[in-house]
């Protein structure tokens, strides 16, 4: 069985689609991750195939065009918009059908919008990824929530939750130490914040809770690793930190390869996780970053919603808290004045929780099922 998995968005070394789809799948068959950027693997099962353009569009058929060449039983489309690589792929091939969505995506493009035509631009792109999802023989989605959006009850016996849980032990292996992170690498962190860096990820309540912290914690040390998707919010982030006089606590990193987050994660005391509980898309989905926190042992801040408590605080693995910042800062001082025992106690229970149960491989078999379906007989 040949299987293709097509992006035009993500890294050949994506930690879902490589170092947990890809690998999955290259137990059932030979499988080609195909993205727009990344690196190239020609020798070894799973294989990582790029395709060279700045152009969105273009790569589907670049996408299309590398795909057609292997004749895959199996196409899994990751965008919506590479769903037409596998409709196209599907007439020409034969080809069954998967999507892997992982987003709320019409939520995230009417967040574009200012109000009210945001919700118009979200139903707009609703009705979209709907015609495009109805082309798949099967979806699978991270989250319940997701599939109920995107796919008709009637139809759901051809749609899975998967969610995108971390592997067991994910950071527990060594690798090579790249030279442009050497030194932070060398450091430690009382505080990791691992995500985009936007507005409603509350990035300035964070800043301005550091600030409020650093009264009490004059040598905190701040890592913030993650993407400026907005040049004005990055500009007031580092007038935050120049006004706030952040800049002996606070370190920032702009990239690191998915696969070597964990050199980070490991020399990180607590893990934060701040949103706008306001944002559907944040507040009704369980957060890869802070299952990624668990699996390296570190117990989390973050805020209160249903969700948050049933993960946080019914485990006991942090605190949730307002959406304010002195709630923010009262929570992340209470698990810094933790004792050396307690806070031990706390990070054993993190790590044995994706130990037993929000790990990959308890929900790999799912995935095989799907594969399995839809297999050549």
């Amino acid at each position: 069985m040949k299987i293709c998995i097509v992006s035009n968005a993500h890294h050949t070394t994506d930690v879902r689609l490589y170092y947990k789809m890809a690998r999955s799948l290259a137990k059932l068959g030979e499988v080609h991750l195909i993205c727009g950027s990344g690196v190239r693997n020609s020798t070894l099962n799973p294989y990582q195939m790029v395709v060279d353009t700045e152009s969105d569009w273009y790569a589907l058929y670049l996408l299309y065009r590398t795909a057609k060449k292997l004749k895959p039983d199996i196409v899994v489309c990751v965008e919506p918009l590479t769903l037409f690589v596998g409709m196209a792929l599907k007439r020409k091939c034969g080809s069954k059908v998967i999507f892997d969505v992982h987003e709320f995506y019409p939520d995230a493009f009417g967040e574009r919008f200012p109000r009210p035509l945001n919700w118009i631009m979200k139903l707009l792109y609703l009705c979209f990824e709907r015609w495009l999802q109805a082309h798949a023989d099967t979806t699978i989605g991270v989250s319940d929530e997701i599939l109920d959006q995107l796919v008709p009850r009637r139809l759901r016996d051809h749609a899975l939750s998967i969610p995108n849980y971390p592997v067991k032990n994910a950071w527990d292996y060594t690798c090579e130490m790249p030279l442009e992170i050497s030194t932070i690498c060398e450091m430690d962190f009382d505080l990791i914040y691992l995500g985009g860096i936007t507005r409603d990820r509350g990035i300035f309540k964070i800043l301005k809770s550091i600030a409020i912290l650093k009264q009490h914690f004059p040598h905190l040390n701040v890592l913030i690793l993650g993407k400026f998707h907005d040049p004005a919010v990055e500009k007031e982030f580092n007038d935050y930190i120049n006004t706030w006089n952040l800049n002996a606590i606070i370190y920032y990193q702009n990239w690191l390869p998915a696969e070597k987050i964990g050199l980070l994660l490991k020399r990180s005391r607590i893990g934060l996780w701040v949103f706008n509980p306001q944002n559907r898309r944040m507040r009704k989905a369980i957060p890869l970053k802070v299952l990624e926190y668990f699996a390296a042992g570190l117990p989390v801040v973050t805020i209160n919603t249903p969700l948050m408590r049933d993960l946080v605080e019914k485990n006991r693995l942090g605190v949730c808290c307002d959406y304010h910042v002195n709630a923010i800062a009262k929570a992340t001082r209470e698990l810094l004045e933790l004792s050396p025992e307690e806070y031990r106690s706390m990070s054993k229970r993190a790590s044995d929780l994706t130990e037993m149960h929000y790990n990959w491989e308890a929900i790999e078999p799912h995935l095989f099922s799907v594969i399995q379906k839809l297999a050549p007989k």
